[in-house]
């Protein structure tokens, strides 16, 4: 009987943990099968107003870990702000927060095997395509949220596809066609902008500036007249204002005319640029200090009132007019909203080869991945993106007639740790961006960046299969590419700074057969082929 007994006791044991295991199961992300392509069709006609869409049956408490891949991020608290708040308040998640503290700290959490439930990052994002490290998004979306596969752009899809055929992440703010098209729309507030000091243009007899022969004039009048001023100050890891004018980006990747891809250094326009720079050097426009400095050193040094031109994003003239304002300094920057010629010829072309910005990856950590991709799909519907990047309605904004955001008086005086507004936008849309942008010519005096976004947004040429030419982790092609980007960043300070021209050109063609030697020809043939084969996936879709 004891025998007996103890067998029975040792079944029962057994399905019990066979019973709990399945409740486990069903939680983590195992216990649910996919749909097939052909099961999801029956939900092809719910739309973001459905009360079938999954986020809104699942709005219990729960909390994941999330990771900023951002040193600069404005806030890491979640529940303090309106913002987060009312997102609880609706989906029942809430984060603990962590902030990147240093470049190189989520790969030591990748190597630990400690990453936490969410990663948003927009660093070397190829290496989290990788089904043992993080969740495939389209294998939780058939399982938990199949009507949310209906609700992406198909050519978004392709956008963020891996060569596995799965998409780990929907990278935030990218823009379709639709999107780009609507004339709220703008370029993101990061875009570089090259400014100068209205005040004393006007005390110089407002002279002629049109060109980069025009900007050198102008530099030598200001040095002359105030010899105490620092006549331009680049701000130290934006892209450069003068390389932005010539249609240039150091390490974005460049159709040729024979349709090949370069890397983004290698364009024989860069000789040029390194000319140019290397001559404001010499006539004492620009320090080599200028590059060494921290961010906010160079903040300081603008808003000091002792700066003739800065570079920045187009975000710098507002920000710092309204501090001279406020301080009592004398001056007002304006952005030059043109295209400055260099030797009679307008070189200004914005090749936007981007398909979103940062990406949001879900870890095979997490405890509930179900839940992760719901929360993903509440922040990717209309209602989420407005919530993150407008704020409450009725609390920080009203629509108009016209589409844009009526604020209030007193918005303008409430910190981002009070509104929330931007900081949880991991599903963000570029139109939803764009429109909080140009609303600004509403509700401010400061408002003359989105007169800059503005004319960019006529120079560019959208080209996203480039996109698909970044090389994938682990591979030589990654490898070099990493080594490219150090070697511009290690020789470009030593080119502009270099004591004649000729030394210029000679540290400069040591980087391009340095960048030989490291395999930029490999890289080169790699991408190209990337290329064609992504614009015949873009072809497929249109």
């Amino acid at each position: 009987m004891r025998r007996i007994f103890l067998m029975l006791t040792s079944v029962l044991f057994i399905a019990v943990i066979f019973l709990t295991s399945c409740s486990s199961n069903s939680n983590n992300g195992s216990g649910s099968e996919a749909l097939s392509d052909e099961d999801l069709k029956k939900y092809e006609n719910i739309d973001w107003n459905s009360d079938e869409i999954a986020w809104k049956k699942a709005t219990s408490p729960v909390t994941f870990t999330a990771y900023l891949d951002f040193d600069w991020y404005p806030i890491d608290t979640w529940g303090k702000d309106d913002v987060s708040k009312e997102i609880t308040k609706r989906t029942g998640v809430s984060l603990e927060v962590t902030k990147s503290s240093d470049p190189k700290q989520l790969q030591v959490l990748v190597a630990a095997d400690e990453l936490p439930d969410l990663i948003f990052t927009d660093k070397q994002v190829e290496r989290f395509y990788n089904s043992d490290l993080v969740w495939a998004w389209d294998e939780l979306i058939k399982k938990y949220a199949p009507e949310f596969m209906h609700l992406i752009d198909p050519v978004e899809i392709v956008n963020n596809t891996a060569d596995d055929g799965h998409f780990y992440t929907l990278k935030t703010h990218y823009n379709n066609e639709q999107a780009w098209a609507d004339p709220r729309n703008l370029p993101s507030p990061g875009d570089p902008g090259f400014y100068v000091r209205e005040d004393i243009l006007n005390e110089l007899g407002n002279p002629d500036l049109n060109s980069f022969e025009d900007v050198l004039n102008i530099f030598r009048m200001v040095k002359e007249k105030y010899p105490d001023m620092i006549v331009y100050q680049p701000h130290p890891t934006w892209t450069s204002a003068f390389m932005d004018f010539l249609g240039l980006r150091s390490a974005n990747p460049y159709e040729d005319e024979q349709g090949n891809v370069r890397f983004g250094f290698m364009h024989p326009d860069f000789e040029e640029y390194f000319k140019f720079m290397n001559q404001l050097y010499r006539e004492g426009y620009l320090s080599a200090e200028s590059f060494a400095y921290k961010p906010e050193q160079f903040f300081q040094i603008v808003r000091s009132g002792k700066v003739f031109a800065a570079s920045y994003n187009s975000g710098l003239a507002d920000e710092t007019n309204k501090i001279f304002d406020e301080s009592g300094v004398k001056g007002r920057f304006v952005p030059v909203t043109k295209a400055l010629t260099y030797k009679g010829e307008d070189k200004l072309k914005i090749v936007d080869s981007s398909v979103g910005w940062a990406s949001l990856f879900i870890s095979k950590k997490v405890k509930d991945p179900a839940r992760a991709i719901k929360y993903m799909q509440f922040l990717k519907s209309p209602e989420g993106d407005m919530l993150t990047q407008w704020g409450i309605e009725n609390v920080h904004y009203k629509l108009n007639d016209d589409g844009l955001l009526q604020r209030s008086e007193d918005f303008y005086n409430k910190k981002v740790t009070e509104t929330g507004i931007g900081p949880w936008y991991f599903q963000a849309s570029g139109l939803g961006e764009g429109v909080a942008v140009s609303s600004g010519a509403l509700n401010s005096k400061y408002h003359s960046g989105v007169e800059l976004l503005k004319f960019r947004k006529t120079r560019y040429v959208r080209n996203p299969a480039l996109s698909s030419t970044k090389p994938q982790a682990d591979t030589d092609e990654f490898n070099i590419n990493v080594k490219l980007t150090e070697l511009y960043t290690n020789s470009q300070v030593n080119i502009i700074t270099a004591p004649n021209e000729d030394e210029a050109m000679s540290r400069y063609k040591k980087m391009l057969d340095d960048a030989k030697k490291i395999g930029v020809e490999k890289l080169e043939k790699y991408m190209t082929e990337r290329y064609q084969k992504a614009k015949e996936k873009y072809d497929a879709v249109e």
